[in-house]
């Protein structure tokens, strides 16, 4: 039996990669695409999926709410959310509301496979904001996070930025395109409020990214 699951995203771009990347997994299928939380409401009471992959910020309903009344009445459902920003309060929540798993957008299509396999077969996935591998304190990891409302990817790639490394360059050491890289750094300068990579340099060498 497939894993049937419906996609629920306002990004009508993002929701049509999302369902060939899935579609491509021999296991699981793509039932349904929907663009906001009360849509997703109303599709359960024709068809009934095994996971949804379910944004948070959507129109008319957002998705904790869309997952909150869900698990109250189809528990059995699994709900994996996918979000561009960690949230640790987000997370919390969602894991009190039966929640699976917490996914960031700017993964890579192989690991978005695997991690998805292994909700369908039981288990949980929670993205960590860092890399395990990072030395720096999480406390600090945190501040950036919620004070300069940075992504973990953004942070990543200012710091790739601030070594000299190109589009290019991030793009591959990262397995991103050079358009997400690209969306990424105009979000990054939007977000400091920059006007090149100079003051993006000054801003991480002041910060200590």
């Amino acid at each position: 039996m497939k894993t049937k699951i419906i996609i629920a995203d306002d990004h009508l771009l993002l929701a049509d990669g999302l369902e060939q990347i899935l579609n491509s997994v021999p296991d699981f299928e793509v039932i349904a695409k929907v663009a906001n939380g009360k849509l997703l409401i109303q599709v359960l009471n024709t068809i009934m999926p095994d996971l949804i992959l379910l944004d948070i910020n959507m129109p008319y309903m957002n998705g904790l709410d869309a997952a909150k009344e869900i698990g109250r009445r189809m528990p059995d459902i699994k709900i994996v959310f996918l979000s561009m920003y960690f949230d640790a309060k987000l997370i919390a929540s969602a894991k009190e509301n039966g929640v699976k798993g917490f996914i960031l957008k700017d993964i890579i299509a192989p690991l978005l496979k695997e991690k998805l396999i292994h909700v369908a077969n039981g288990g949980t996935c929670f993205d960590s904001p860092f890399p395990q591998t990072s030395t720096e304190p999480v406390w600090q990891q945190d501040d950036f996070a919620n004070n300069l409302k940075l992504s973990p990817r953004e942070i990543e790639i200012i710091k790739l930025i601030k070594v000299g490394h190109g589009n290019k360059q991030i793009s591959a050491q990262l397995g991103l395109s050079t358009y997400t890289i690209e969306t990424h750094r105009k979000n990054i300068y939007r977000k400091l409020n920059l006007k090149g990579v100079g003051e993006l340099i000054q801003f991480a060498s002041d910060h200590n990214i």
